[in-house]
């Protein structure tokens, strides 16, 4: 038994996601980013700074010195400790990835498992289009490289809605609730808030208009219809720059506008992104622009980013039949723990090999028994070989 929401991972899936892993982080790699690795363990108060409660309900525990630590629910958070306490004298801008599992509490409703791998990029240091633009393409670049076809990435900006709320005129108080109840997309909350705060029609108006939006064709020009104030404007110029800078690189194609789209973590500030794939139901990956969330570390740094989920890529590629390929074809050397200087000099031929106590029944094909000082090979079945030593390198080779 493992406690829910946790699972174990068995060959040959593991050697697929292995695969999948080392070719994200080629791409990484191919755009000057560098890996980081962060401890499985916080100080709780690193990971509450980002004041989210998806990432403050996390397991707990307390150290000798009784510190409250708190297993990792989240990369972006860690990254941006890691940047704002190691790298305050570097250059900017910083480009950081990693490749780490996260442990957040089971919620099944959620569709959050307990424990989650995942490949992610963070951009520090620049808070322009192009800089959004660079991890759209980056991610878009990485999906495609693995073989991907028909993915889709959903671009949509939360300072849109940020100007939508301020417009409003809700108290502080009540604006901070009406913007998490808006991520959460508790309608029935959002409508009591803005009741009982009396809330300017107009911008409610245009604000459900707004949400209507979502996945529509013409979302583009309607959002900018519905735009108010310069600072609406502004977020609806800044996507269009991404989109079109995404689109000089080569990705256009895979990239629409969704001014429905929300994060469920409440440090993004700007643009956010989801990517999309047939066959699996919830994103395959997700990011967008938080510039607050370094200044929490007491370094007003921007920043922009995104986290692919390894599991939800692995089922994708399965779906379009482009799975990467598993480990190598293991062959099975019965008499090889006796004699591993034979198999020894397999495995330097390139032949992934599997010793076996002699007189051991052969596990699977393609198998070689010794027997004496005489060999028999089978590569399939009704395809034998027998003879010497030499015979069965001559054999293999030809394999």
């Amino acid at each position: 038994m493992i406690p829910e929401g946790m699972h174990d991972v068995l060959p040959p899936e593991t050697a697929e996601l292995r695969a999948i892993e080392n070719a994200l982080c080629r791409r990484f790699e191919a755009y000057g980013y560098g890996e980081v690795r962060t401890p499985w363990l916080e100080f709780a108060e690193t990971l509450e700074v980002a004041e989210d409660d998806t990432l403050e309900a996390g397991y707990r525990i307390y150290d000798q010195q009784g510190h409250e630590l708190m297993l990792r629910t989240d990369m972006t958070v860690p990254v941006a400790r890691l940047a704002a306490s190691r790298y305050r004298d570097k250059p900017l801008p910083l480009r950081f990835f990693y490749v780490a599992p996260s442990i957040r509490p089971w919620a099944p409703q959620r569709s959050q498992d307990g424990e989650f791998q995942q490949a992610g990029a963070e951009l520090l240091g620049l808070s322009s289009a192009t800089a959004d633009a660079e991890c759209v393409t980056l991610l878009c670049d990485a999906l495609a490289g693995l073989g991907l076809k028909g993915y889709r990435v959903a671009l949509g900006t939360v300072a849109f809605y940020t100007a939508l709320v301020d417009a409003l005129g809700l108290p502080a108080h009540d604006r901070e609730k009406f913007l998490e109840a808006l991520a959460d997309k508790d309608y029935p909350l959002l409508e009591s808030i803005a009741g009982n705060a009396q809330a300017d029609e107009a911008a409610l108006k245009a604000l459900w208009r707004t949400l209507e939006l979502s996945g529509t064709r013409d979302g583009l020009s309607q959002a900018r219809k519905l735009a108010t104030s310069d600072a609406m404007e502004d977020a609806i110029q800044h996507l269009v720059e991404v989109r079109d800078l995404v689109d000089d690189a080569g990705f256009g194609d895979a990239v629409t506008f969704d001014f429905g789209l929300f994060q469920d973590l409440t440090y993004y500030s700007g643009v956010i992104f989801e990517a999309y794939a047939r066959g699996v139901g919830l994103p395959l990956a997700s990011g967008g622009r938080y510039d607050g969330l370094l200044e929490r570390f007491e370094w007003d740094v921007p920043g922009v980013g995104f986290a692919i989920s390894l599991d939800r890529l692995h089922d994708a590629l399965e779906e379009a039949g482009a799975a990467p390929a598993a480990a190598p074809v293991c062959l099975t050397f019965v008499g090889g723990l006796e004699h591993p200087q034979q198999a020894m000099e397999l495995r330097r031929a390139g032949w992934a090999v599997r010793a076996l106590r002699e007189g051991a029944a052969p596990q699977a094909r393609p198998w070689l028994v010794r027997e004496g000082n005489s060999y028999r090979l089978e590569l399939a079945e009704g395809a034998a070989t027998s003879g010497s030593w030499k015979d069965m390198l001559r054999a293999l080779e030809r394999a």
